[in-house]
């Protein structure tokens, strides 16, 4: 087989060698090091993921439905990206994208665009990297959409890579943690009805926890229904118990406002969601005239558009979420919140282990991180990735210890899963 037919497979399976593009090999993005380890950069996989007999009812059913009274489009199983970096020393990086829908495309952005320009150069550039791989694509959106995802999955892969060269943890290259315990609050409370969900977080305090979130936006009438009756059955079992509601982005100015101040008479801890993700000005109105506060930012991608939120002074809470935008800019997001003070509150939902860990090592790294989502699901499928389950409490994540993202990726069921 010569040379050019066996770069074209490789490529074509979501993997990228040094010898893969010949001709972009000289145009490196950073110069190597002159000190510390060697980490020229060798390889790039990309890895579509699709994790099986995970609630999804029927394999030869549809892959994604839209959400009940929700716009967004979810998958009926689980999806993300992965991706592995390698070094010609031979140190590894994972990366991973929140991509639960068609992670092909980010798959294809990371093999085309990113790997190619990542040959050749030093990985312990991680900062310069992750910049000029942004500028790629600078008159097209650069920061947004498909192509910050691409990129986060990147940037997660080459710290995680630089702390396994360096035998620190992300949390230790970022400056230090300022906790290793990193408190946390139940998400997506189960049950199909209001008795269900408040026999759910009866026995979730039970097991420990302390903190939850309700996922509503099926009407202000019905939203306030569902938190009575599970507000009820909770504080009659642990009356400090703080509930906070998502609306999912399904309501317009007036509902909101209404919602809100009804739930600031409840006690509840945030109401995150509730306008259009887009809706600055309306936020900005909303977080002004409500009695509790207010949530957003999952869809934040960079710490730009996070500047235009906080000169707006548009939400108490700011939710960005790692896999999304990667741990570079994540932490800039978090310094920016902090020095308005204002606190993040990482968002995590559909992503899996690596993105997870990630977000943790954020969220220690931050000044201001009171608190990260939990889906007690979501880790359980993340664990069918790892050699070993993460370490999830009832009300804490513990910080994952050792080198990098201080957890080891099961590459056999990685590669089992990608399609």
């Amino acid at each position: 087989m010569n040379s050019n037919r066996h770069s074209a497979h490789m490529i074509n399976h979501g993997m990228v060698t040094d010898d893969a593009r010949p001709e972009l090999a000289d145009r490196r993005l950073t110069e190597p090091a002159a000190d510390g380890p060697e980490l020229i950069i060798s390889s790039v996989e990309a890895f579509p993921l699709t994790l099986t007999g995970d609630g999804r009812p029927d394999p030869d059913g549809p892959r994604y439905q839209v959400g009940r009274n929700r716009p967004t489009i979810y998958p009926t199983g689980r999806e993300t990206l992965y991706v592995r970096i390698e070094t010609a020393s031979g140190h590894v990086g994972w990366g991973e994208a929140l991509a639960p829908a068609a992670p092909r495309v980010p798959a294809a952005i990371v093999t085309d665009l990113l790997a190619p320009a990542l040959l050749g150069a030093d990985a312990a550039a991680v900062r310069p990297l992750r910049y000029r791989l942004g500028e790629l694509m600078r008159e097209r959106g650069h920061l947004l959409g498909h192509q910050a995802d691409a990129l986060a999955a990147v940037d997660i892969a080459l710290w995680d890579l630089l702390g396994r060269a360096t035998g620190l943890s992300v949390a230790t290259l970022l400056g230090g943690p300022y906790r290793r315990e990193i408190p946390s609050y139940v998400t997506s409370v189960a049950g199909s009805t209001d008795a269900e969900r408040a026999e759910t977080v009866v026995r979730l305090i039970d097991g420990g926890a302390r903190r939850f979130k309700l996922h509503l936006g099926n009407g202000v009438e019905a939203d306030l229904r569902t938190f009575d009756t599970v507000a009820e059955a909770a504080r009659a079992r642990l009356p400090e118990a703080a509930l906070a509601v998502d609306a999912h982005c399904v309501y317009d100015g007036s509902d909101a406002l209404r919602l809100a101040r009804e739930l600031g008479a409840r006690g509840a801890w945030f109401l995150e969601s509730a306008l259009p993700a887009e809706h600055l000005h309306g936020y900005a109105e909303l977080a002004a005239r409500a009695d509790l506060p207010i949530a957003g930012g999952e869809a934040f991608r960079h710490r730009f558009e996070v500047a235009q939120w906080l000169r707006e002074d548009a939400l108490d809470y700011y939710q960005p979420d790692i896999g999304r935008t990667g741990i570079t800019e994540g932490l800039a997001i978090a310094e920016l919140v902090n020095a308005a003070y204002r606190p993040i509150l990482p968002h995590h939902s559909a992503a899996l282990g690596v993105a997870l860990v990630a977000g943790l090592h954020v969220a220690a790294a931050a000044q201001n991180a009171p608190c990260f989502e939990y889906g007690p699901a979501t880790v359980a499928a993340a664990d069918r990735l790892l050699t070993t389950p993460i370490e999830a409490r009832p009300d804490h994540y513990p910080l994952p210890c050792g080198p990098g993202l201080g957890v080891t990726v099961d590459e056999a069921a990685v590669r089992a899963a990608a399609h």
